[in-house]
């Protein structure tokens, strides 16, 4: 529309019955049927209701603007020819050519030695026939989408027929870039409109250490408004040809889900010694059918009920790792099958889950999964705080029964001395070896001696009943700027084992929590009128105060040593292998801890908040948090009395517009050391980034120190964004310090319609992968800036 008002402005400026112009040309200006006309000389047949124009000939008609040497046009026919660089504006193209005539009525015309221009979008061809206001028909024709003249890229074809808003169908196409003939298809559909739609996506190719040379293509398939999917043949030189899919699809704004599905006869796979080492000698070297299946599915049925599914499922435990590109989660321990139901109330929630998890962490690439522990099913139920109808009262209710599941209810530990002569509990095998199923040994098995022994072996299945009830108070104020809430909690667990003794345990206490915070501020809104902005600093002292004054225990071998003081309580919120050397044991998960026995934390936060005035918006520039903690019940009853201090945590996050910073502390005063991680990162609006890391862990053996950086460059044909992760630490192996190095760079020839993105990527353990896509840009818009977050430095 802004272009039509332009061609109007444009043409009534010239409006005068006799105006002067460059030179001593006189201008005719009429208005006829409907038409206005200006033109240096106008010649009218009323018998024949025709007119002759010549000389820089302007008319507008409805929404059309033309211009031309000479023109005709027949009133009585509702046609029109125009000759002369001629050229026809309207709000969706432009259209010129040396010769043009029309059936303006009808809408239709043909076009001599001419194009038709749509935003960026432009046919050119010897001969063009308008069969309306969006279809046009080529003949000899070429179409590009490049700005620039000649253009970067354009094809070539016999004939095109081009739909604006819909696709362009290209008969025997050359691809020229440069005017250069680069290759020849002999039929070809590209997309004009930026909706969805089905076609070919433009091929991948790249280069993987052990897979050497790949090339990819997608097809799109835009099924419905609320489905699509993509269709990929990925061929590896080494390794065989891959079909891959992925299905999307929306049912409502709450409904939705995605499917992912690829399958490879994996020749380098069946050629590996991480494969062959566990295969019969009849059997090595064959090949083998790797696959993977994943799938996010949600689905509500009413604003009260929800289902969710997520699948990981794979052929072999090292497919994560080789393919890591599908899977983002491919350094985690284990992959999660999932399937929820939750019924929402009110002020409660009632969900049912089933959880099946594939233990990654195995030496064999085909092992079974009989070593992971499943939750199937586990209900649950929560609520938040309800008042007790008009009293300062507030209650809410908490429960959960689990299942653990697995094929043998638990695991027989043995004991290693180790060279610090420190004994260390290990998963027993036929090795006495902890460490044979790390080193990948095929003979390696695990052993048992059919016999339950509660001093040593380890519980893994069973059933678990939780309850929680927690009463509050409102908030009271003390003096006028401290406030206070206490909390009272009674918690009972209740555990059933699928062992022939000690079949149950139980757990209960009761726990007082209390709050109590204050705050200082000072606003600063001098400069408000002109700045737009209001500034608020807030300074925020924090104590909380955690006490189980009593305690009722089962003594079982299920909660570790019962005899250890410290297996009482635990600040161990993570399970994993070292957990077996731990007074405190294997548990089923964090849920079977008792934490805080006796606690006092202190917190001082401080945080400065910008409000922009006109759209009352509020952002967080600063905040610092310092956090450290007191154990009482350590300090009377832990081994270690006279270490009843936790570290001393400090987090500062900066977010300046442009300018973003994150840095994390943690000092342990026990030890003297000092955990560190911290980042700073700079982003405009130009795309142009810097980011600079540091991760030093003093408290690891060895001590560990990761050094990160990536920067981001943004130019009119070049874009470079380039990063690594670099371990800094003393007394490591210099062949394996470079952890990660991505490389992204982005040709943009000019003309601003395609781009040739460079990709080299190298996840840690996994192999280099190098990348090429070309971008073009089909429809007329630039081709987009590749954002930093594609770099993943952290």
């Amino acid at each position: 529309m802004r272009v039509f008002l332009g061609v109007l402005f444009y043409f009534f400026s010239y409006q005068t019955v006799f105006g002067q112009t460059s030179g001593s040309a006189l201008f005719s200006s009429s208005r006829i049927q409907g038409f206005t006309i200006t033109s240096e000389s106008l010649d009218r047949d009323l018998e024949n209701d025709t007119v002759t124009l010549s000389g820089s000939v302007k008319i507008v008609y409805q929404n059309q603007y033309f211009e031309g040497d000479n023109a005709f046009i027949d009133f009585k026919r509702k046609q029109a020819t125009f000759t002369g660089k001629v050229k026809i504006q309207t709000p969706n193209y432009m259209i010129g050519g040396e010769k043009i005539t029309l059936d303006y009525e009808a809408n239709q015309g043909i076009i001599y030695v001419g194009y038709v221009q749509s935003n960026n979008v432009r046919f050119q061809g010897d001969l063009i026939e308008k069969m309306s206001d969006t279809e046009f028909y080529v003949s000899n024709a070429d179409y590009t989408t490049c700005s620039n003249c000649p253009a970067t890229w354009s094809f070539e074809g016999n004939r095109i027929r081009a739909e604006l808003g819909g696709y362009a169908y290209i008969k025997s196409s050359f691809l020229r870039v440069n005017d250069v003939p680069v290759f020849w298809l002999p039929y070809l559909v590209v997309p004009l409109k930026s909706e969805r739609q089905s076609g070919l996506l433009t091929p991948e190719f790249g280069y993987v250490n052990n897979r050497q040379l790949f090339l990819s293509q997608d097809f799109f398939w835009a099924i419905s408004r609320s489905q699509d999917a993509t269709f990929t043949l990925k061929n590896y030189e080494l390794g065989g040809l891959k079909p891959m899919l992925e299905y999307r699809y929306v049912i409502k704004e709450d409904s939705f889900g995605q499917l992912n599905g690829s399958h490879i006869r994996d020749t380098v796979f069946a050629g590996e010694e991480r494969y062959n080492r566990y295969q019969p000698a009849g059997e090595q070297n064959r090949l083998y059918n790797r696959w993977s299946i994943k799938s996010y599915d949600q689905y509500s049925i009413d604003k009260a009920n929800k289902f969710q599914l997520n699948l990981n499922l794979v052929s072999d435990l090292q497919y994560p790792k080789d393919f890591s590109e599908e899977f983002k989660n491919y350094s985690d321990p284990s992959l999660e099958n999932r399937f929820t139901y939750s019924h929402f109330f009110e002020h409660s929630l009632i969900s049912i889950d089933s959880s099946y998890y594939t233990n990654l962490l195995q030496g064999n690439p085909l092992a079974n999964n009989s070593s992971s522990v499943h939750r199937m099913p586990e209900i649950r139920f929560d609520s938040t705080y309800k008042k007790f109808d008009d009293s300062p009262f507030y209650y809410k209710l908490e429960s959960s029964w689990t299942n653990f599941s697995r094929g043998k209810t638990y695991d027989d530990i043995s004991t290693y001395i180790n060279d610090k002569n420190e004994a260390q509990n290990y998963v027993s095998n036929n090795k006495n070896d902890p460490a044979c199923e790390k080193n990948a040994d095929p003979t390696c098995q695990l052993s048992e001696d059919g016999v339950y022994n509660p001093d040593s072996d380890i519980i893994r299945t069973g059933k678990r009943f939780l309850f929680k009830g927690s009463l509050r108070t409102e908030t009271y104020g003390i003096s006028d700027f401290m406030n206070l809430t206490p909390t009272l909690s009674y918690n009972e667990a209740h555990y059933l084992f699928d062992i022939d003794q000690d079949r149950s345990a139980e757990r209960r206490y009761v726990q007082l929590d209390i709050n109590t915070r204050t705050k200082f501020y000072k606003i600063y809104d001098q400069n408000q009128s002109t700045s737009g902005f209001r500034y608020k600093n807030e300074v925020i002292p924090e104590i909380q105060y955690s006490w189980v004054p009593w305690m009722q225990d089962a003594r079982h071998s299920f909660f570790g040593n019962a005899d250890d003081p410290d297996a009482a309580y635990s600040a161990q919120t993570n399970l994993s292998d070292s957990s077996v050397n731990t007074p405190g044991g294997v548990l089923f998960d964090y849920q079977d801890r008792v934490y805080d026995r006796h606690i006092i934390k202190f917190s001082l936060l401080d945080r400065l908040v910008r409000k922009k005035v006109k759209d009352n918006v509020y952002k967080t520039l600063m905040s610092f948090r310092l956090t450290q903690s007191y154990d009482l019940y350590q300090s009377e009853h832990g081994l270690k009395k006279d270490q009843p201090l936790s570290d001393l945590s400090g987090t500062l996050t900066l977010d300046l517009d442009q300018i973003q910073s994150y840095t994390q502390v943690n000092y342990y005063p026990y030890l003297s050391a000092t955990d560190t991680t911290t980042s700073l990162s700079y982003l405009n609006e130009q795309q142009q980034y810097f980011k600079i890391g540091w991760a030093s862990k003093r408290t690891a053996d060895p001590k560990q120190d990761d050094f990160s950086f990536a920067i981001g460059f943004v130019s009119s044909y070049v874009n470079v964004l380039t990063g690594f992760v670099f371990d800094a630490s003393e007394n490591r192996d210099s062949s394996s310090r470079l952890k990660k190095l991505s490389l992204i760079t982005q040709l943009k020839p000019p003309g601003e319609c395609w781009a040739v993105n460079f990709y080299r990527d190298q996840k840690v353990g996994s192999e280099a992968e190098w990348r090429v896509k070309f971008d073009f840009s089909f429809d007329g818009k630039p081709t987009k800036v590749i954002p930093p977050a594609e770099l993943n430095i952290n």
